[in-house]
């Protein structure tokens, strides 16, 4: 069953993704990309627990208990996605540096200056 917040983190993704297909400064272009992992991650997390759903967590010595079981939230999408912030956090970490490497030695955050310049800068230097 689809819900409202499912098609709230597939709206978010598609509406980051145009985002970042226009933006032209490379600040944005790492904004949307977070935007994008944070959607993925919501939208993993919304199909993982769903309405009427209890944690998969069993007391064993209730036996009358085991035989009428409901139904459990899946725990793997909750911990995939624990992974998959960890490595968000160090692909927007990787992306800062590069944009400070590169705003030190071109002195510019947008994407066709810089091209400009590195073109400018690769004909010299050869």
């Amino acid at each position: 069953m689809i819900g409202a917040l499912d098609i709230f983190a597939v709206a978010l993704f598609f509406i980051s993704f145009f985002g970042l297909i226009t933006s032209r400064n490379i600040i944005k272009t790492i904004i949307f990309i977070l935007t994008m992992q944070t959607s993925v991650i919501m939208f993993w997390l919304f199909i993982g627990s769903r309405t009427g759903t209890i944690p998969p967590i069993i007391d064993v010595g209730d036996i009358a208990y085991m035989y009428n079981l409901p139904a459990y939230a899946d725990p793997l999408p909750q911990a995939l996605m624990l992974t998959t912030i960890i490595i968000g956090i160090c692909v927007v970490a990787i992306n800062i540096i590069m944009l400070n490497t590169l705003f030190r030695k071109y002195k510019t955050t947008e994407w066709s200056n810089m091209a400009k310049l590195a073109r400018k800068d690769h004909i010299e230097k050869y």
